[in-house]
This record gives C-alpha cells, sequence and structure tokens, in this order.
C-alpha cells in the first residue's frame, strides 16, 4: 500500500514549543476527473487525525484516525469503499488534519512533546476505481493553515471561530486561488503500513442537559446526568452570542459544593504545566450554529459554559464518544447495587475504549498496560473486543524493545520504561494472546507472539535482585490508602509462572519441543522459587495479605491439593477485615475467585457489596456513573481497572462458568454451568454470547424459597451442570 506515494502537508513552520495561538490544523483540496466508477475505494493515514469528504460528504463516521501507534514502527491506515460518493466526470476531495497525539506540542508528566516523529499534521491518500489509481496524495493538492479551527491539542482542548467557517470549502466550485500548495512531506515517520480492521470510534449516544445551573453573569453548568467520553454537540442562535462572543468550554466529572468544577487534581502542575485542562473555546458568528470539536475529547458529566447569553436545555447535548463494540454480555439480579456496578462497569469500559484500553479520557487518554491486564478477561465476556486487542497487539510488540523491556504505556513516544512498568504491566504481552485463545479459539496471537514472549522471559532474567527473585515495577498499585504489605518480589514471581505457563502453549502450538521443554522446566523452577519463599511448611502463606494468598490460591502455587491452610487463612483475612477487600488491583482481580475456589462466593459477594469505606458501594454514594480510580477521594472517576468484578458475576452468579473454558476447549467448546445461589439474591438472569451461540441462565426463589433454574444452551455447546451433560435449548431444574 501507498507504493510510491509520499504524505502530504502544508507549506508552514514547524513550531516544536507549545503555543496559545499557533497549534496548526491545515485543509487541503484535489479537483480530478473520473469514468463512472463501478468500484472504488479510499485508502487513508491522517497524522495526527484526519477527516476526508467527496464532493461535499464525508466518506465515513470513523472518527479520531489514525489511530494513535509507534509512529516509527506502524502506521495504521483505513480503506473505506466510496463508490456512492464519487460521479463520472468532475470531483472534488477535501481533507482537514489535525495534531492528535502526533503533534502534541504540550508539556506534560508523559513527554509526547518530545517524540522523535513530531511534525505538522499530514496525510497521504490513494484513492483507487475500477482497479486503476486516479488520485493520490502530492504537491498538486492546494492547503490552507487558515482555518476556524484556530487551536488543537487532543489532551488539552480546540478552539473554534465560527467566523471563519465557510461551508462551502468541501464543494467544487469553492475559491481556492489564495490557497497555496501542498509540499510532500521530507520528514515521514519510518513506520510500516498497516490496515486497521477493528471497529471505529464513532459517536455512539447522545445525552441531552438535565439541569442547568447559573454560577454568575453569562456563566452556566451544564449536567448531563452521566459520566462519559466525549464532547458536547453546542447549538448557538443570535440569542445566545453576539458576533465575537467567545465562549470558554470546561468539561468536569464532579462539582465541588459551590458548583465549581472539580477536576480532582488531575489538572495540577504535574500534569499540565503550561496547558488548559480539559478547555474548548467556541466564536460566535451572530447566527444559528450547530458544533461540535473534531481533535480532541473528554472525560465529563458537566459543562461549564463562561461567555454563553439565555442557554436552553437544547443549547447542549453530551456526545458519548468510543470504539463502536458491541456488548455481548447482560445481567440483572435482585440485588441492586449489583446491577448498578454491572451498569457503570459497562460505561466505564466504553468510555476507555480509543484504539487501545485507555486509563481515563480526562487526565492522560493512554494505554496503561496494569490497567489493560487487570481488565482484559472481563472485556472479552462482556465486550467484542478481539478484534481491537489484536490490533493494539501490533502496538505492543512495537512497544518491546530490542533487550525486551517494556512501558508501562503503550504506545508510547519513550516514556514508561523507568516506571510504570514491571510484570503487573508487562504481562499484557502473555494476557491478550492467552484470553483471546479461550475464549475464541484463536490461537494465533500465541504463536505470533512467542518470539516476543522469549524475549521478555529472557529480559526478566537481569532483573533478578540478590534473592534470585525479579525486584522491578508496579506492586499491588492503588489499594485503599496506597498501602500493600505484598512485597513486588511475591506478585512478579507469582507472574513469571503464569508467563511461562502461557510461553509454553504457545510453544507447542508453534510445534517448538526445544522451547516447550524449556518453558516447563522453567515453570517449575520458579513454581519452586514462589513455595520455597512464601508457602510455610504448615500449608499457609508466609505474607498474611489478602493479595499474596489469593494469588497462591489462584496460580495453584502450593502442594497439598486440598489448599486447606490457604482457604483458612484467607477466610480469615477477610472476616477480620470486615468483609472489605483489602487489597490493589493485583489482588483484587484475583481475590473473588480465590474465594471461589475456597467455597466461599458468599464472602466475595459480601465484599462487592460491602458498603463503608473501601468499597464500591461508596463510590455509588459518591453519585458514581462510571467506575473510579481510587478508594480514597481525588483523581480520575472513569476507570476500568478495578471491573474484573464483572467477569466475576457472568462466572459466579449466573454461573456460565467461564472459568471452566480450558486450553484443550477453547472457545466454550465445553462449559459447567455452576451458579451460586446466594442466600441474599432472590433471581439472577445472564447471558453470554460465544463463538458457538448464546448462553442464557435465569434463576428464581420461589415462595418456599425453593430455586428455579432455567438454563439455555446452544446446540454447538456442552454444557455440563451438576455432573449431567444438558440438551440442547431449554433445561429446567427445580432445586
Amino acid at each position: 500500500m501507498f507504493e510510491n506515494i509520499n504524505f502530504i502537508k502544508a507549506d508552514i513552520p514547524f513550531i516544536r514549543e507549545f503555543s496559545r495561538e499557533k497549534s496548526p490544523c491545515s485543509m487541503f483540496r484535489r479537483k480530478f476527473n473520473i469514468k463512472n466508477p463501478k468500484h472504488a475505494k479510499v485508502s487513508v493515514c491522517g497524522l495526527g487525525y484526519g477527516y476526508y469528504y467527496i464532493n461535499g460528504k464525508k466518506i465515513t463516521d470513523d472518527l479520531f484516525t489514525a489511530p494513535v501507534s509507534d509512529y516509527n514502527k506502524t502506521l495504521w491506515y483505513n480503506t473505506y469503499d466510496v463508490t456512492e460518493f464519487l460521479q463520472g466526470g468532475e470531483n472534488i476531495f477535501t481533507v482537514i488534519c489535525g495534531n492528535g497525539f502526533f503533534n502534541e506540542s504540550l508539556k506534560t508528566a508523559w513527554l509526547h512533546y518530545q517524540a522523535s516523529w513530531r511534525d505538522n499534521p499530514k496525510f497521504i491518500l490513494q484513492l483507487d476505481a475500477d482497479g486503476e489509481t486516479v488520485l493520490t496524495s502530492d504537491n498538486n493538492w492546494k492547503c490552507t493553515a487558515d482555518t476556524p479551527i484556530i487551536f488543537n491539542q487532543l489532551r488539552s482542548g480546540e478552539h473554534f471561530d465560527s467566523r471563519m467557517y465557510n461551508p462551502d470549502f468541501n464543494k467544487f466550485d469553492f475559491d481556492d486561488s489564495g490557497w497555496s500548495y501542498a509540499i510532500t512531506d521530507d520528514n515521514s515517520p519510518k513506520g510500516i503500513f498497516r490496515q486497521c480492521e477493528c471497529q471505529p470510534i464513532c459517536e455512539c449516544a447522545e445525552y441531552k442537559t438535565k439541569q442547568i445551573i447559573k454560577t454568575d453573569e453569562k456563566k452556566y453548568i451544564f449536567d448531563i446526568g452521566q459520566n462519559i467520553s466525549g464532547y458536547i454537540k453546542l447549538t448557538v442562535n443570535s440569542q445566545n452570542g453576539k458576533p465575537g462572543d467567545e465562549f470558554i468550554i470546561k468539561y468536569a466529572e464532579q462539582l465541588n459544593e459551590d458548583n465549581t468544577l472539580k477536576y480532582n487534581g488531575m489538572d495540577g502542575e504535574h500534569f499540565y504545566p503550561e496547558s488548559e485542562f480539559m478547555t474548548d473555546k467556541f466564536i460566535a458568528n451572530g447566527k444559528d450554529f450547530t458544533w461540535s470539536p473534531i481533535f480532541t475529547y473528554h472525560g465529563f458529566r458537566y459543562i461549564e459554559i463562561t461567555g454563553i447569553e439565555n442557554p436552553g436545555f437544547d443549547t447542549v447535548t453530551g456526545i458519548f464518544v468510543h470504539q463502536h463494540i458491541k456488548t455481548i454480555s447482560d445481567f440483572e439480579c435482585s440485588d441492586e447495587t449489583l446491577n448498578k456496578l454491572y451498569k457503570i462497569g459497562i460505561m466505564a469500559t466504553y468510555s476507555n475504549l480509543f484504539y487501545m484500553p485507555t486509563d481515563c479520557p480526562t487526565r492522560e487518554k493512554l494505554g496503561w498496560a496494569n490497567d489493560a491486564q487487570a481488565s482484559a478477561e472481563q472485556m472479552l465476556i462482556n465486550f467484542d473486543i478481539a478484534p481491537l486487542f489484536k490490533k493494539w497487539n501490533f502496538d505492543i510488540q512495537d512497544a518491546m524493545r530490542d533487550d525486551g523491556s517494556m512501558p508501562g504505556i503503550i504506545p508510547t513516544s519513550g516514556w514508561g520504561y523507568e516506571w510504570g512498568n514491571g510484570p503487573v504491566s508487562d504481562g499484557i504481552i502473555f494476557e491478550i494472546p492467552y484470553k483471546i485463545y479461550l475464549y475464541t479459539g484463536d490461537k494465533s496471537l500465541l504463536i505470533d507472539n512467542l518470539p516476543y514472549f522469549d524475549r521478555y522471559i529472557e529480559y526478566l532474567k537481569t532483573r533478578h535482585g540478590e534473592n534470585g527473585m525479579i525486584n522491578f515495577g508496579l506492586n499491588d498499585w492503588a489499594a485503599p490508602d496506597f498501602k500493600t504489605e505484598t512485597p513486588v518480589e511475591l506478585i512478579n514471581t507469582a507472574f513469571l509462572v503464569k508467563f511461562l505457563r502461557i510461553a509454553k502453549l504457545a510453544a507447542n502450538f508453534a510445534d517448538n519441543s526445544i522451547l516447550e521443554e524449556k518453558y516447563a522446566r522453567e515453570c517449575e523452577e520458579a513454581e519452586k522459587l514462589f513455595k520455597n519463599n512464601y508457602i510455610n511448611k504448615d500449608g499457609t502463606c508466609k505474607i498474611n495479605e489478602q493479595t499474596a494468598v489469593s494469588m497462591a490460591i489462584y496460580y495453584k502455587l502450593y502442594d497439598d491439593d486440598s489448599f486447606t491452610p490457604l482457604k483458612e487463612q484467607l477466610k480469615k483475612l477477610v472476616e477480620d477485615n470486615n468483609f472489605h477487600h483489602n487489597c490493589g488491583m493485583v489482588g483484587l482481580r484475583r481475590l473473588y475467585i480465590a474465594l471461589n475456589k475456597c467455597g466461599l462466593a458468599e464472602y466475595a459477594y459480601k465484599i462487592i457489596t460491602s458498603t463503608g469505606y473501601p468499597s464500591y458501594s461508596k463510590w455509588l454514594e459518591g453519585d458514581a456513573t462510571t467506575l473510579w480510580e481510587t478508594w480514597q477521594p481525588g483523581n480520575s472517576k472513569n476507570h476500568h481497572m478495578y471491573s474484573d468484578f464483572m467477569s466475576w458475576i457472568i462466572k459466579t452468579l449466573a454461573g456460565i462458568n467461564i472459568a471452566s473454558v480450558s486450553e484443550n476447549a477453547p472457545a466454550y467448546k465445553r462449559v459447567t454451568i455452576n451458579p451460586e445461589f446466594i442466600s441474599a439474591i432472590d433471581f439472577c438472569r445472564g447471558y453470554t454470547d460465544t463463538p458457538r451461540g448464546r448462553i442464557s441462565v435465569e434463576w428464581k426463589r420461589d415462595n418456599n424459597r425453593k430455586i428455579i433454574l432455567e438454563v439455555d444452551i446452544p446446540e454447538k455447546i456442552t454444557a455440563v451442570y451438576n455432573g449431567s451433560v444438558l440438551n440442547p435449548g431449554k433445561n429446567i431444574f427445580n432445586i
């Protein structure tokens, strides 16, 4: 693709330093002739982001393309069928390019402003019709940097001057005589082109204003009632603003008691020392105008607009923007706390799907690998996310250095190799291929990643401390009050066992017996290392913490098949903490299933639905409509890293026991239906859409407190309940 074709850009100076006045957006036009095409397609890659029009019509609703990457390794492009937009004879192709992550000039803690690839926005294009290339990006395109988008920085905001907007810019007869010619790019990134085949980012829902609060003269707060990722749709007229009036638009997830915006410390100088945090600006032209930004998005429930007059409930709506991925599971029960948590988990996940699983749509918008490793299984159970994960897997491979080291954020411009990484994060290279295999049956990523597995495992051997264990990287991150007593060496050793088990499976699939034997041997050594250092002679764990004991149970790092001492130890730890968790994201990801293995699903339920600090209920009391980043006040209110309770719900309460999906029967070929009839729950229903059809489970208690269980199984799945194979279709049991 794009052979002998170049990126083009506007002939304007490149400004490396951040400037509030100069943050380029460029518009391009090209007239061309074509015979009546029977079939036409265009392939495009815009850096940072590009939007494309033929004969005045936008060719796609996709947003924020090209996807962010390590541009020196991969350049993502998209291909679209554009037959319907073309006409025989004269046509006009127009393009708008903005900065995105590619040209982030604002200084932040994550150093994208120092990226080696930074340059003015640019694009490359190839239009083919009936097997012939009829248009490419070259220096025959006209262009201008005098656009109504006078400022755009993805992680700050967009400024739009509607007085400069001419709706005819993408029409054939528009006068572009004052425009200059584009120049062929001489500073292109060195990445290889890869077609992006996952679901696109789109406008997926619209939330109307539910409340308007006047806080000052010409200053209003608009509450849309739901925390989302995206931007606003602003509708103004001559009553709202006169020509030249500037509206300053700020976004926040919460309000202070005095109705000022509450940023929870995310706007601090450590993160954004120069730029305004989540701020758009709109300059009115005195006419009816509807506007949304196209080169930025935010995380918000509340919108503060300064400078506007006489707003109505139709002045502002919130546009929910995320990867257009469908949900494949659902859940409902008699416990409203669980129902609310499941819903806000869905919303938090959606809010962080932007060609990578991001940490939050507010402060960072970055692909934190530790968050993704904690949430990957939940996402595969509840969302059709495998295509996105497969795309992101290339970015993960790109992020690994030659020595095997990996960063905490993926993609990265270079930050994250010194902090935020370690097995808690780096394990994403193993997690995604393995879980995709289990849930879809696709083993290709395991085989393709085998060289990366080997490189990383060898790298870990260089990071041993004096005790022979891996002693770097994140620990049990974001525990209550950020206090954890579980050593990072314990966590890393347990993860090493996990990595070696997955690598051994991949080597088997790749018919590489040498590597398979090597990993089997090293896995046995890692298991012994864990047991020798952390398991007492009486079978208990030396580290008397929920995370440590849960990991030992979860990964079967014990010799006694009954593991009774560990069961009793974990049981007491939960009881002594009054049925609250006392662990971070690593521990909580394994605590619930460890309790299941101990026959203590009721304990897991009590933790998930507990009240007081720390608890999910505490978030709900704080009016949470998405999951939060931390148990204590502050930080992001739209994070997904604590979302794995959603997989526990489907596995345990609905009883679609996905934990029984094995390496020998992936893609739900064989499952166990084993719902836990929690005493406090009167009814429960849930389903998941598998590659072999939908599995549905519903149970309820009758007036005598007896349970009626109904299980619906597709023909292609072997399902077992209570030791018996179920019939295809509906199965009803009175218990």
